[in-house]
């Protein structure tokens, strides 16, 4: 098996030369945050997967989107505290998505193909660029929850993911459209067991208003 340590550096190398042009940063092994927006930042990382393997995800964390952590909201305004509060997992769409995936399952070590590595990794982030491509409002963000809302999954959906209904309504919210916002706050409220008036909920929506209107 291939050791973690070596595949990481082999993978890092690679997302360097891919995403730094791109203005992202390494913010820890795998890792990658773009912080020009800070109402949205965009993410990239190859998470560890079990059985040894790595697979890609991307998508966007939102400043004005708190999240629940220890039974309290907290803020994530920063590149290393950033989370997916919208997040494209190629695996959800099709579970064994092997042009995004990874495994360090290769005995011995001199047999692994590296030019296959880079090809996975360059694959992975330049399907996250057009999906990056993609946003530069918070229109876009609402437009890619709706997309996401009507697409088959075939592993996790948008309902699986604790983000999906706080991230999505403060979007709603800060575009303009109350009413839907105010289902998918409900909604989020209802799953985390969550106090519709909890004080940070409630500058999350301030905050939301105000996002809007900060420069790209």
């Amino acid at each position: 098996m291939v050791p973690a340590s070596v595949l990481t550096r082999r993978m890092e190398a690679v997302l360097h030369a891919e995403l730094s042009p791109l203005g992202f940063d390494r913010i820890r092994a795998r890792r990658w945050v773009e912080s020009r927006n800070r109402s949205i930042r965009k993410l990239f990382e190859f998470q560890s997967l079990k059985g040894a393997g790595y697979s890609a995800r991307w998508g966007y964390s939102l400043d004005f989107v708190p999240i629940r952590s220890n039974g309290r909201l907290r803020w994530k305004r920063t590149a290393r505290a950033a989370q997916f509060d919208l997040c494209v997992d190629p695996l959800d769409t099709d579970g064994s998505h092997d042009r995004y995936r990874l495994s360090r399952f290769i005995f011995p070590l001199k047999t692994y193909d590296w030019d296959r590595l880079a090809r996975i990794v360059r694959c992975a982030t330049r399907a996250a660029r057009e999906d990056f491509n993609r946003v530069d409002s918070l229109e876009n963000i609402v437009a890619i929850f709706e997309e996401r809302s009507a697409t088959a999954f075939k592993r996790f959906s948008l309902n699986n993911y604790l983000q999906t209904h706080i991230a999505w309504g403060l979007c709603l919210l800060a575009i303009g459209k109350p009413d839907e916002a105010e289902g998918h706050l409900r909604t989020y409220c209802t799953q985390q067991s969550l106090d519709r008036n909890d004080p940070i909920l409630r500058r999350a929506e301030q905050e939301a208003l105000n996002a809007r209107r900060e420069p790209s």
